[in-house]
């Protein structure tokens, strides 16, 4: 009966492609350095991955599945703050929702630096083979966000007469060039710093002003992109 893989081996090799990707792109990137460098054989990395494009694949598939599962938190964070605000003074509840909303911010912001490796990663795989797999990562954030800014909309927590994807686009460009700041520095920058200058030139132009009715069209947002 052959023996089963060892997980503890295949983090170690997903930890050490990641360096070495980061390091050395992936086409120059070597599986033997790669073991090595996890303190395994070549034939270890083989019996867990295909090849390096498989051992990229699946650092990809786990980032986004960092990132979705935030998604899902803070989606779910959001509502909660949404109740204890119920009723509140609105100039209380705008205040509080800032601080709650760049707190959320600054957990994005701490996801991509802890996955700094992985971004510097798919900044250098934009070419073949490796550009369907970094253009999908892409358009599904992308499509991740839309999603997120027409649900708001039609809940009336955001300004319903702006273009959910023109949004989108301007929201993922922000953590995009963030993300690529990151995946140069040596030292961890001031992420609440960088939460609330988002917060504050981005988002709060798309808040309603205070005592603004939901217009009636605003479900139509959400209906129009099928969710």
């Amino acid at each position: 009966m052959p023996r089963p893989a060892d997980p503890h081996a295949r983090e170690a090799l997903l930890r050490a492609a990641r360096s070495e990707f980061a390091r050395q792109g992936i086409d120059r990137a070597r599986v033997g350095d790669i073991a090595q460098k996890a303190g395994l054989s070549k034939g270890a990395f083989y019996l867990h991955f295909a090849s390096k494009q498989d051992a990229f694949r699946e650092m990809v598939q786990r980032f986004i599945g960092v990132l979705e599962e935030h998604a899902a938190r803070r989606k779910e964070a959001l509502r909660r703050l949404q109740d204890e605000l119920q009723g509140a003074e609105p100039g209380r509840a705008r205040a509080a929702g800032f601080e709650g909303e760049c707190a959320l911010d600054v957990e994005v912001l701490d996801a991509l630096w802890r996955n700094r490796e992985v971004l510097s990663v798919l900044d250098g795989a934009s070419a073949e083979p490796h550009r369907p797999l970094v253009s999908a990562f892409r358009q599904r954030l992308r499509d991740m966000l839309i999603g997120d800014v027409a649900e708001r909309q039609a809940e009336g927590g955001l300004r319903a007469d702006l273009d959910p994807e023109a949004v989108a686009d301007a929201v993922f460009g922000v953590y995009e060039t963030f993300g690529h700041r990151m995946a140069g520095l040596r030292e961890k920058p001031d992420l609440g710093g960088w939460a609330r200058t988002i917060r504050t030139i981005l988002y709060e132009g798309l808040l309603p002003p205070p005592g603004c009715t939901v217009p009636a069209h605003a479900q139509d947002v959400s209906r129009r992109r099928g969710d």
